[in-house]
């Protein structure tokens, strides 16, 4: 199920041993950081190996020192129009467009496990909570910080997944 890397610069994708297949997020000069491009590769990845019968685990990780950092507040591009994208049929907003790839992931046949290489921020977090397992790395580091504004929809699913894997006192400190 490996792709060529011209095709799908942003979201890497390859088959190390059988049966397993690694994500790595493609964007290390920008920490990995989230654009509807990201997400658009991301989902047709996700469709992808939800069709791979062969693969029984994926392995979720980002390319350089971070996991991902969130939404790109710089540079997140442009949504598909609707109709444009199987994820983005007529009457679905940008918003449910990334928030529903955390549904997608839990939805998926295979065990995910987020390798979490760095930072883990926003939507990054969410990414990394949607998985099954997530392991970190000793530069691992997770902040909600759109929660605390009140911008919590932009966090793609953390604030309906965080409190169910640490409780809501300990969501409510992060």
């Amino acid at each position: 199920m490996e792709r060529d890397p011209e095709v799908s610069a942003l979201v890497e994708v390859t088959t190390p041993e059988p049966h397993i297949t690694v994500i790595r997020l493609n964007r290390p000069d920008r920490l990995n950081a989230i654009s509807f491009e990201l997400v658009t590769e991301l989902h047709d990845t996700f469709d992808a190996i939800a069709a791979d019968v062969d693969c029984k685990v994926v392995i979720f990780t980002g390319a350089g020192r971070a996991f991902c950092a969130g939404l790109d507040l710089k540079d997140f591009g442009t949504p598909p129009s609707p109709g444009e994208h199987p994820h983005m049929p007529a009457g679905v907003d940008a918003q449910t467009f990334m928030s529903n790839l955390t549904v997608r992931m839990r939805d998926l046949p295979q065990v995910i496990i987020a390798a979490v290489n760095g930072p883990a921020f926003g939507g990054g977090l969410a990414l990394a909570c949607a998985a099954d397992i997530r392991v970190a790395s000793a530069s691992a580091k997770f902040c909600s910080a759109f929660i605390r504004t009140g911008l919590s929809g932009t966090d793609i699913g953390i604030t309906y997944l965080l409190p169910r894997l640490i409780g809501n006192a300990n969501a409510f400190d992060l």
